[in-house]
């Protein structure tokens, strides 16, 4: 065998690489999902948890309603239009945004005189919002979850 012959590569150092490469794609993987935030869980879980029957009754007395919330997103005014039953009282709208908790709003109007309220959606990010409502008539909370889309 000479010096001058030419080593070629074969299968095994094919198999060499593609483990090379997977494990470098491991690692890469693996340093950016720990620096990844998940905000899709809250801070107090399990107390929520546990006032969420609360919550289920409170959408079963909403159902049973004649007068609903109704709310209208208008995106060309950058408007949330919100109408609200006669004689209600301790309104909250709460805004949550599911892939950035920073950008959550909450709103109370207590004894609203008009039964429409209408809200600048300026902080509206484009994406998905859950819209949250409770207001209370008589001493009775009710509650609607409502999604917009912003284009």
């Amino acid at each position: 065998m000479s010096n001058t012959e030419k080593k070629s590569l074969n299968w095994g150092h094919a198999i060499i690489g593609v483990f090379i490469l997977f494990g470098a794609f491991m690692a890469y993987f693996y340093v950016n999902m720990t620096h990844e935030t998940i905000e899709l869980v809250g801070d107090h879980y399990y107390e929520d948890g546990q006032k969420f029957q609360k919550k289920i009754d409170q959408r079963k007395e909403t159902a049973l309603l004649a007068e609903k919330v109704e709310l209208q997103f208008n995106a060309s005014s950058k408007e949330v239009k919100l109408s609200i039953p006669q004689g209600s009282h301790d309104v909250k709208v709460n805004f949550f945004r599911p892939s950035s908790a920073a950008q959550d709003k909450s709103f109370t109007l207590k004894k609203p005189s008009d039964s429409t309220w209408t809200i600048s959606s300026e902080f509206l990010s484009k994406g998905p919002w859950k819209i949250n409502i409770e207001w209370m008539i008589a001493d009775k909370t009710y509650m609607n979850d409502q999604r917009i889309l912003v284009p």
